[in-house]
């Protein structure tokens, strides 16, 4: 192809995507209606139970017991000389894990640390919401900012137990008065201790329903949002729902890139980048595409499988301890960081402990919820939702927003992109390390851009009450 046909074809790229958000900023896209959904067995009853309850975690030695004889008993599988993680889990730090998941490990110490933050239920639409709700201890004159963490899959709560206190006592981590957050964390349904809708189509704009109800019935009128992975799609659709209550959100995985207009970008990005505003940082991390699309394609064979088949595997997941752990850690190594397949242990202990790795696993397991977050994948992907979750990634977002990129998370969107849907984009930052899960991996960085972006927008908010 001759220089002007690549010249021609881009400046018709760059028409037709001006063309493209012309035509989808001139017209106002409605916010899409979500039926109101009784997840709960039975009927709705006339007056639901309000009550928000205590909870402790407290598992029962008998499922203790269970396990530890499921790990007595592991059959592991063959593998290749020299293999690492490079054709999935690795089997030497498998074997390591799980002796010192038997030998080493103890639960009961895990629990009285997960019991160290005050955690509740609630019942909403029929399912008993668990969270957890963590208030500083504030001083005369002190005050604070409400802000629900919301968590994805493989996650959970405990993603966010290094961030709780630094968010919710900062004076005693380099922060200030400025700084204090309320803190809610929930459990998405069928994750940990929600209880699993048992009915189809409870997907991420119906938790986001549940997360509103939540926030009311808490009392809160004006909050801020924080969300990765599953986590971003929900507090999107809670700014896009309700935007007077939500005050800012901010993403660590952005999830609004399935517009027409992106993929333009890309095509005119991958010849003139400085064209549609993409700089040689952005430019490496985009580039080459194929390579790109042959990566991400390495990574979501098990979205495939939860997105058609979820009970197929569920069945084994739920069955197997072992099986569970290396469905869920592999991605805890190659969404940490890629490049360390050739290490023995997938470079996870360059970045958790091992009790970091089995505390994941095990609100998994002796919560017995593996199969509903599984079926997220199908509820959220099924025909009868995608129009809603489109919605979310596409309808602009006026309210302060702000996103952290991180360089090893799955997709990178450059900052100008961005501006589109987040109009009030007051903050992109470009994280010097860290991944998927940066909360629990680098929960300094996440916290501090919480509070940076907090600061913005409470001044934008001033700002805003003088005009």
């Amino acid at each position: 192809m001759s220089k002007t046909s690549i010249v021609f074809l881009a400046a018709s790229a760059v028409v037709v995507g001006s063309l493209l958000n012309y035509l989808r900023n001139d017209q106002a896209l409605e916010v899409p209606k979500i039926d109101e959904e009784y997840w709960g067995t039975g009927e709705r009853p006339a007056q639901e139970d309000k009550t928000v309850r205590k909870f402790v975690l407290n598992v029962s030695d008998d499922v203790l017991a269970d396990l530890n004889y499921r790990l007595e008993r592991t059959r592991f599988p063959d593998n290749f000389h020299g293999v690492q993680w490079e054709y999935g889990f690795g089997l030497d730090y498998m074997k390591e894990l799980v002796t010192y998941w038997k030998d080493g490990f103890d639960w009961r110490k895990q629990e009285a640390l997960l019991n160290s933050f005050d955690h509740y239920k609630t019942k909403i639409d029929g399912l008993d919401l668990h969270f957890i709700h963590v208030k500083p201890k504030l001083k005369p004159g002190q005050s604070s900012k409400p802000l629900l963490l919301a968590h994805g899959w493989p996650g959970s709560f405990f993603e966010f137990y290094k961030v709780i206190p630094v968010l919710t006592d900062p004076l005693a981590h380099n922060g200030t008065e400025e700084d204090i957050f309320e803190v809610i964390v929930p459990s998405i349904p069928g994750f940990g201790f929600s209880q699993p809708a048992s009915k189809p189509g409870l997907e991420d704009s119906a938790t986001a329903v549940l997360y509103l109800k939540l926030m009311d019935r808490l009392g809160f009128d004006a909050y801020y949002v924080q969300g990765g992975d599953h986590g971003s799609v929900i507090v999107s659709v809670m700014a896009m729902l309700n935007p007077k209550v939500v005050r800012g959100i901010h993403l660590n995985m952005y999830t609004g890139n399935t517009e027409t207009s992106f993929l333009v970008k890309l095509l005119v990005g991958s010849v003139f980048p400085s064209l549609i505003g993409m700089s040689e940082e952005d430019y490496q991390k985009v580039y080459p595409l194929w390579d790109r699309f042959l990566w991400i394609l390495s990574e979501t064979g098990y979205l495939h499988m939860q997105a058609t088949r979820p009970h197929t595997i569920g069945h084994a997941l739920v069955d197997s301890p072992v099986g569970m752990a290396a469905h869920i850690l592999e991605k805890y190594a190659s969404w940490t960081n890629p490049t360390f397949s050739h290490l023995p242990d997938g470079g996870l202990e360059k970045h958790f402990t091992k009790d970091e790795l089995l505390t994941t696993v095990m609100i998994y397991w002796v919560s017995g919820t593996v199969v509903s977050t599984l079926r997220l994948y199908r509820e959220t992907i099924s025909a009868r939702k995608f129009p809603i979750i489109s919605a979310a990634h596409a309808i602009p977002i006026d309210i302060p927003s702000a996103i952290a990129d991180y360089p090893h998370e799955l997709f990178h969107t450059p900052e100008p992109w961005c501006h589109d849907r987040l109009r009030n984009l007051l903050q992109y930052t470009t994280m010097p390390r860290g991944g998927h899960f940066a909360a629990l991996e680098v929960p300094d960085l996440f916290s501090q851009d919480i509070r940076d972006f907090a600061r913005k927008a409470e001044a934008f908010w001033r700002r805003q009450s003088q005009d």
